[in-house]
């Protein structure tokens, strides 16, 4: 069982300056970026893939041209490493709003060709449920005005009927000329006027019956349905005529298990051995569960009746609670970034497992259109809050850290005038050499990082527009520079707002970073009429009391500390994203053990049309028993690592006993059991994880107790399980 993590530009700064909130390069091309899988190592990554959505790429043309030029592995800015999989899909959530897929099934193929992915996914399009009572009218946003807009459509019609609103895209691909030809080659949109709207509801449709902005189904769920299987077809006729080096994975949808399985059995007979379930992502479990389990139904009859397996991805789950019924209905992938995301959505943020949450403490930054001095008093409030924090995660005297903090941010104001005075009409400074002015300040000025802490960006952006400008043949008024940075010193007049209470608490009870001290700082912050976060202080509570990232091994908790549980900006709220993901992937190892099934290769496999042949014809008895065990992959394992059952048969083959000595041994470091055929009992490696198995039914029955199924594992079809979401 693998776990996928969709891609889309979770990226930190890998050099952040945490205790000043400063970024490494504040270019952020020459940036460097770390992914989850730059943080974590190949043994503790924790996921097991990635997916790359094509409407995602195409976010950005910048990187649409970069990764299909270098492909997602050779890519300079992703640089995913050859050993994480990677599966790319056309993402159709991205265009569920239009009538059609926005592309072509010869396109798709190429374009997954490019980007180098492990799998490849069929065109799919979202089966929606609409509710209203005569289906569902697209229409072309491009053909929207000033004039006549969304809002003056007539509230007959959108009573009536599920109206969908989107610019359609310039070409359609060709299947569009065989459902809605009207639409299909359309040079120039004309406006929408309204006279197109009048009359009744009937009226309005049966205008937009051959009109080349507008589609109306009555029976949209249908026609996706069969857009998907249709593209399925076509795209399968495309693969198997052309030499492709990725894998073709069919996505198919529907609206209850009958039409996923029926869909199912379609695609299964156009060949397909990986299919995923498109469709379900943000459903709730017990439907999600109706339909794996109906789908693991007949996958398991159509294994048995074929002696083949089939792998099973289901698209957009992350369900902990449902871990147990997509082991049993042998789902072989599932991927989700439901976990990260929720690390800067809403509140329980911080996450130990699917029990324990916790609200990360908010420390804000000053908000766009505040006025300077209400920006910089944002600012040194946090700084004090973050200080305090830092100091109670350190076990060491709070009221010291903040004096410490309060004295440098003083020393910084007085630093920057005579740094002004003196070079204010340095050359760095001159707009016409095409410098990085910011840049530049910030590392010229001796207490550039601490001016950016303390007093925030707002002061730092307003020197710098004033150093911009300043030319010594033309100066600028050095008062200029007074008042911004009087309005800094007039605030910090302010501060420090806690220190003197938190120091007689110190005093009172001879101990330091105590509960009751951070939670003066904290309370005193929250409660502030610039914060306003009084509501969110009892689950503050909650986070300080447990003290959370003590308790994680996670590298990001073990470095950073109380850092994580902190939410402030990107760098720390993607990777309390990626601490969940990595305390997600332990509890999908607990319920779903990763597990590998090896036998040795000899040189038949060299040339052989897949691995499953291989498998088949020189295990025989194996392939019949393990074929369809559910979790565990399958391969065949020489030198040069572990050929999956569903890859073809390698171009070369090495038996070099210490080359497959060390390749076992390293991919024993992902899995939580190897299980090694050897029917003969003369292969022996030390290495504490794998295990060695001389007959067939031996390895069954050591994967269904390791995931503690009985033998007849599949769920029953009648059970729904009311569950909740991880």
């Amino acid at each position: 069982m693998k776990f996928y993590v969709p891609e889309w530009e979770d990226a930190v700064d890998a050099r952040y300056d945490f205790v000043h909130d400063e970024l490494s390069n504040l270019n952020k091309q020459e940036r460097e970026r770390h992914f989850i899988w730059d943080i974590f190592d190949y043994e503790t990554t924790p996921i097991d893939g990635v997916l790359i959505s094509r409407e995602q790429v195409e976010d950005s043309r910048r990187k649409y041209d970069r990764v299909t030029e270098h492909g997602v592995y050779d890519d300079p800015q992703l640089n995913i490493p050859d050993w994480l999989p990677t599966i790319s899909d056309c993402g159709a959530w991205g265009y569920k709003s239009l009538p059609f897929p926005r592309y072509g099934n010869e396109g798709m193929l190429q374009f997954y060709e490019s980007l180098d992915v492990t799998v490849g996914v069929t065109i799919d399009h979202l089966v929606l449920g609409s509710g209203k009572e005569k289906g569902r009218l697209y229409l072309d946003e491009r053909a929207l005005h000033p004039d006549f807009t969304e809002s003056d459509l007539p509230n007959e019609l959108t009573e009536q009927v599920d109206v969908m609103v989107e610019e359609w895209p310039v070409e359609w691909p060709d299947l569009v000329k065989r459902y809605e030809e009207s639409v299909y080659d359309v040079s120039t949109v004309e406006p929408f006027t309204h006279d197109d709207f009048e009359g009744t509801v009937h009226d309005i449709l049966g205008r937009m019956d051959e009109d080349p902005r507008a589609v109306y189904r009555e029976d949209d769920k249908q026609i996706r349905y069969e857009i998907t299987l249709e593209n399925a077809v076509e795209i399968r006729e495309l693969y198997d005529e052309g030499d492709w080096s990725f894998r073709l994975m069919a996505a198919f949808q529907g609206w209850d298990p009958t039409t996923y399985g029926e869909a199912l059995d379609d695609v299964l007979q156009m060949g397909y051995q990986y299919v995923g379930v498109g469709g379900v992502a943000g459903s709730q479990l017990e439907q999600v569960e109706e339909i794996v389990t109906d789908v693991g139904h007949r996958i398991a009859q159509f294994e048995s009746e074929h002696e083949t397996r089939i792998d099973t991805h289901v698209f957009g789950f992350a369900k902990t609670d449902g871990f147990e019924t997509i082991g049993r209905a042998q789902m072989s992938s599932i991927d989700s970034a439901s976990m990260l995301r929720a690390a800067w959505t809403g509140g329980n943020n911080y996450h130990l497992n699917s029990d324990e949450r916790f609200d990360a403490i908010r420390v804000r930054y000053a908000a766009p259109g505040d006025d300077l001095e209400i920006a910089v008093k944002k600012s040194m409030l946090g700084q004090e809050v973050l200080h305090a924090l830092r100091a109670f995660d350190d076990e060491a005297s709070i009221s010291t850290h903040i004096r410490s903090w309060y004295t440098e941010a003083n020393l910084v104001l007085d630093a920057l005038v005579d740094y002004l005075e003196v070079h204010r009409h340095d050359e760095r400074y001159d707009a016409r050499l095409l410098r990085e002015i910011t840049t530049e300040f910030r590392d010229d000025f001796e207490h550039g990082y601490e001016l950016q802490a303390s007093f925030g960006d707002d002061v730092r952006k307003k020197l710098v527009k004033l150093l911009r400008a300043d030319d010594a043949d033309d100066p600028t008024d050095f008062d200029e520079y007074l008042r911004i940075i009087d309005t800094a010193r007039e605030v910090a007049e302010g501060f420090p707002r806690t220190v003197d209470r938190v120091e007689a608490l110190e005093e009172s009870s001879g101990e330091v970073a105590t509960f009751k001290q951070i939670w003066t700082v904290l309370e005193n912050y929250a409660s502030s009429e610039l914060i306003e976060d009084e509501d969110l202080l009892e689950g503050y509570r909650k986070t300080l009391r447990s003290r959370p990232w003590d308790r994680c091994d996670c590298p990001i908790c073990e470095n950073l500390g109380i850092e994580v549980a902190i939410f402030r900006g990107n760098n720390r709220n993607r990777r309390r994203g990626f601490h969940n993901t990595y305390r997600f992937y332990q509890q999908f190892k607990h319920d779903l053990p990763k597990m590998l099934v090896v036998v040795p290769a000899d040189s038949s496999l060299f040339g052989r049309n897949t691995v499953e042949e291989y498998l088949s014809d020189m295990y025989e008895d194996l392939w019949e028993v393990i074929h369809d065990v559910p979790v565990a992959e399958i391969g065949v394992l020489d030198a040069n690592g572990v050929h999956e059952w569903w890859e073809p048969g390698p171009t070369s083959i090495s038996l070099d006993p210490i080359g497959i000595s060390e390749e076992l041994e390293r991919k024993s470091g992902r899995y939580d059991t190897v299980l090694y055929y050897d029917p003969e009992g003369e292969t022996r490696f030390d290495i504490d994880s794998v295990e060695f198995v001389d007959k067939p039914q031996g390895i069954w029955d050591r994967i269904l107790k390791r995931l503690g199924y009985e033998s007849d594992f599949t769920p029953n079809r009648d059970v729904q399980i009311q569950l909740e979401e991880f």
